[in-house]
């Protein structure tokens, strides 16, 4: 017996461990789940190293990948270039540090909360998998060292990366960091085929400083320099607490004292605040900074992918305005700075030379082809110009601005095109590839209905990706594989916004089983475009979108005003943006003519029903516009523009001055003017926004109950009784024969007649239904007799009628003797609560919500020390001179500083319509590098790192214009 039961269980460990091994051995090419291997990346290795040996079936002139790699979470331990594992201990678990990963909201510079609701047409849809483009320059050598001749492109799913992710690092102790190394690119460009920086005298741009401003008084000028050394001990107050608190690493935590590590664990507080401490004359400590980037090592990082915007922006911006700004005598800045931009070019090697904006740089990964995502964010692809630009500029390296080139060149064709002519979608298809669209069908549904119709509720499918990779996998081996097209596709998904779902027939294959029997997806190289399957397309200045529109003015001033086609994109996308985004929000004072930039969601079809539908929605991410169209209004001579601007900017101020705390939310929804030009306080219509679900009605009687009033008259009526002094109001109404038992329920009925017809009404309602009710239930069940149905519907209707009466005895006897109709209980009848009127509610709201006039809704009411208002505010001064924007400015400081205020610096605080905020114990490193760094310059000497002489980079990071 003994023996029997080791031998059980002896076996059950066996089957455990096929169990496993299978696990680690079928899914090791990373392709699907959350489950990663060093086994699967040895596999996928191979794979790709010979991809005709995995699968014969495939010919050699179009080879695509049914094993893709799946992009790593920062808590994967991944293989080195040469294959190797990391050090793992006796157990045979990796030694290598495992940390543990937050994703942290709201952060970026792209993040968004609130976005607009997605159209069934716009779900996520797995990037297709298929060939590298063959087309070729004939100076490009058909073959890389140490690559296949046809390499297999790596296409991960479509998933957003994260900006912002915190990782904690265990002790990693004795651990080999894993290291970038320079790796042959598998789409290199040509030397002679390289985009070459402009070249030539730069032209002469208009001034964008005020030419005069006004004297000062030296009363005026000890206010000004009191409110200066404010800031700048604010300043050196935050410095100081990540200084002591969290030097050399990301963020400072300055509630509890610790730290963060969201950027890749480059201290990027530090690097982002270089520029800062030398332009607020803290040289000290810009020394001490200056030393520690040395310790800096970008070819390794704590995050398994790099957010190229984020590090562009933060990083590789903010060491080369250091070193800019230190007079080039600074060398190690501009050696970290190619450093960095050296890993970075990686991300850039696409057949397409479109970035993988979510770049996995460590030699396992990079070492396979890839290509750019079908959705990209449009920030995240088109703020990357300044920086690779000046770079460029310093070390005259044609390769970084011809990869920044190829971008601008790809939204230059495509600016005219879109659903939006002059704007560009928040999400883009970068990838360059298209691919007919595909569909996985139930196996149950078609095995059982083959050629039959279905509705269209299954995800969108890659045709030849493997069962692993495939969002259909989930429903087994016998999944069906039906292809579509992406215009059938939109056509069907267009019904479901109206009417019925439409129905079509759908060819199935008979036999998906094999590799060989898949079709070979044909690839058909494009520009930019809209990602597929988006029946509608989102645009919108604030978040995902800001930066690209602001780095059309920049970059042309960058390069000296060489390069016109700056100018002329942004030129039609600022006639586009005023055009379709622009309103005015409606407000108390009817006098202050203020701006918003809305979101706008179309599907570009004309006659569409609500199309375009816009969302009035103010940000404080699109707060950047009021300064991007002043300067287009200097730099283009655009002199309408410049009210444009002021007006974007006041509606900035605004949103601060709205709320408890003087600090304006992440963002809010606004009831929009329906006259630009003349716009009084129109209550009515506020409340409206507030309850558009409520009926209009007068106060005193809400809709829905005047309709069930006007609803228990006409049965009255119908019933051809007569209710006499009654004064009650009926709650509900049923059938006609009851209207006058209802009545004598919730009021006085001064007939007795009345009364006793009532009830023998109601007796024979009740004998009826209860009668139809046992036929229900007989027709049901249908497991009886028809006698016996009968029966019981005549016992049913007896009890029911007895019932109805209080006493033993269920009817009474007249004077004459005859018998009566059972005698009724009076029951007190449920009063349900009024209905609130619409301004009940919408007071009900504002008094919960703390709405200002106008707002309908606060949609994120926190703060994260976002710098744009201030931006916008700082340039509004610089251009008109106006002491309206310094006292404004000052306002918004005092309010921030007094609400942000923690222990160890300046902490982001949860809700701004609180009158005590709970502080978030967060401080971005933007605080410094950009928040503080503008209020600084709105009060300092105007000639102060003139607008003239230096462009900011979308974090406020210098750069020397050309003369």
């Amino acid at each position: 017996m003994f023996r029997l039961r080791r031998s059980r269980l002896f076996l059950f460990l066996a089957v455990f461990a096929i169990v496993v091994l299978y696990h680690f051995t079928s899914f090791g090419d990373l392709g699907y789940g959350d489950d990663t291997s060093v086994q699967g990346l040895k596999n996928l290795a191979s794979t790709s190293t010979s991809p005709t040996e995995a699968n014969p079936a495939l010919d050699e002139s179009t080879v695509y990948s049914d094993a893709t790699t799946k992009e790593p979470t920062a808590g994967d331990t991944l293989s080195d270039a040469s294959g190797a594992e990391a050090p793992r201990d006796k157990q045979g678990a990796s030694t290598a540090s495992t940390p543990s990963v937050k994703d942290i909201d709201g952060g970026s510079k792209t993040s968004t909360t609130e976005e607009l609701s997605p159209s069934p047409e716009d779900r996520d849809v797995e990037e297709p998998i298929g060939p590298k483009n063959n087309t070729k320059s004939e100076e490009e050598p058909a073959t890389v060292a140490g690559t296949p001749a046809e390499p297999v492109i790596d296409t991960s799913t479509d998933i957003h990366g994260h900006g912002r992710l915190e990782i904690i690092a265990a002790d990693d102790d004795g651990v080999q960091k894993i290291h970038w190394s320079q790796l042959p690119e598998h789409f290199p460009i040509p030397t002679k085929s390289l985009i070459q920086l402009p070249t030539g005298k730069a032209k002469a741009i208009p001034k964008i400083q005020h030419f005069k401003f006004p004297n000062e008084t030296s009363e005026e000028k000890v206010a000004r320099e009191a409110k200066l050394a404010t800031i700048k001990k604010t300043f050196a107050f935050s410095w100081d607490g990540y200084r002591k608190n969290a030097w050399l690493q990301d963020e400072l935590s300055p509630v509890s004292g610790k730290h963060r590590n969201p950027f890749c664990g480059w201290a990027a507080t530090l690097v982002d605040s270089l520029d800062a401490l030398w332009m607020l004359g803290l040289k000290a400590e810009f020394e001490e900074a200056v030393e520690a980037v040395r310790k800096l090592d970008f070819t390794t990082s704590i995050r398994n992918d790099l957010p190229l915007f984020e590090v562009t922006i933060r990083y590789l911006g903010g060491l080369l305005a250091a070193y800019d700004l230190g007079g080039s005598k600074y060398k190690i800045l501009l050696d970290k700075a190619v450093e960095l931009a050296e890993v970075l070019m990686g991300a850039f090697d696409t057949p397409n030379r479109m970035p993988m904006t979510f770049y996995l740089w460590k030699p396992t990964f990079a070492s396979q082809p890839h290509r750019a995502r079908t959705r990209t964010i449009l920030a995240e692809l088109g703020s990357l110009s300044m920086e690779f630009t000046r770079l460029a500029q310093i070390t005259k390296e044609t390769k970084y601005y011809d990869a920044i080139a190829r971008i601008t060149d790809e939204f230059e064709k495509w600016q005219d095109k879109t659903k939006i002519p002059g704007l560009w979608p928040r999400q883009v298809d970068a990838s360059g590839c298209k691919k007919p669209e595909s569909i996985y069908v139930s196996p149950m549904t078609s095995s059982a209905q083959k050629g039959a119709t279905f509705a269209n509720e299954q995800y969108p499918q890659i045709p030849g990706a493997s069962d692993a990779n495939s969002q259909g996998s989930k429903v087994g081996n016998e999944t069906k594989n039906v292809e579509r097209s992406l215009d059938e596709e939109s056509n069907r998904s267009s019904t479901k916004n109206g009417g019925d779902i439409e129905e079509r027939p759908v060819s199935v294959d008979s036999d998906t089983s094999s590799e060989s029997a898949r079709p070979k997806p044909d690839c058909v190289a494009q520009g930019l475009n809209s990602p597929p399957g988006a029946g509608w397309d989102d645009f919108t200045i604030g978040s995902m979108a800001d930066s690209v529109y602001e780095y059309l003015p920049k970059e042309y001033m960058l390069l000296g005003g060489l390069e016109k086609k700056y100018q002329t994109m942004y030129e039609m996308a600022a006639e586009a943006i005023k055009k379709h985004l622009l309103f005015r929000p409606m407000i108390e004072d009817e006098n202050r003519r203020l701006l918003v930039a809305a979101q706008l969601s179309t599907s570009g079809k004309p006659n569409t029903p609500r199309d375009p539908k816009m969302r009035s929605e103010q940000s404080h991410l699109g707060c950047f516009a009021g300064g991007m169209f002043a300067v287009g209004a200097k730099i283009f001579d655009r002199k309408d523009d410049l009210d444009i601007a002021k007006r974007l900017t006041d509606g900035c101020v605004w949103a601060y001055e709205m709320t408890t705390t003087g600090i304006m939310p992440e963002h809010f929804l606004v009831v929009p003017c329906v006259d630009m030009e003349v716009c009084p306080f129109n209550k009515t219509l506020w409340y409206e926004q507030l309850d558009p679900y409520h009926p209009r009605a007068s106060p005193q009687t809400p809709v829905r109950q005047s309709t069930l009033i006007d609803d228990d008259k006409e049965s009255s009526a119908q019933a051809g009784g007569k209710i006499g002094s009654s004064s009650s109001t009926a709650s509900d109404l049923h059938a006609t024969k009851q209207a006058a038992l209802e009545k004598r329920q919730l009021g006085e009925i001064e007939n007795d007649k009345l009364i006793q017809t009532g009830k023998e009404e109601k007796a024979e309602e009740l004998t009826d239904r209860a009668s139809d009710s046992a036929v229900n239930q007989e027709t049901d069940r249908n497991t009886e007799d028809d006698d016996e149905a009968d029966q019981k519907t005549a016992k049913t209707a007896n009890e029911t009628a007895s019932s109805l009466d209080p006493q033993d005895n269920p009817t009474r006897t007249t004077v004459e003797g005859e018998a009566a109709a059972p005698v009724l209980p009076v029951v007190e009848a449920y009063t349900p609560p009024p209905i609130p009127s619409q301004e009940e509610y919408a007071l009900g709201r504002i008094r919960g919500e703390k709405l200002p006039k106008g707002v309908t809704k606060i949609t994120a009411s926190r703060y994260i020390l976002r710098p744009e208002a201030i931006e916008s505010v700082f340039i509004m001064y610089r251009v008109t001179g106006d002491d309206y924007w310094r006292t404004k400015g000052w306002n918004m400081f005092t309010s921030i500083h007094h609400f942000t205020r923690a222990e160890f610096g300046a902490s982001a605080i949860s809700d701004v319509m609180s009158d005590t905020p709970y502080p978030m114990d967060e401080m971005e490193s933007f605080w410094l590098a950009e928040t503080l760094k503008y209020f600084y310059l709105l009060f300092s000497e105007p000639d102060l790192y003139s607008l003239d002489d230096y462009v900011l980079n979308t974090e406020a990071h210098p750069f020397k214009r050309p003369k």
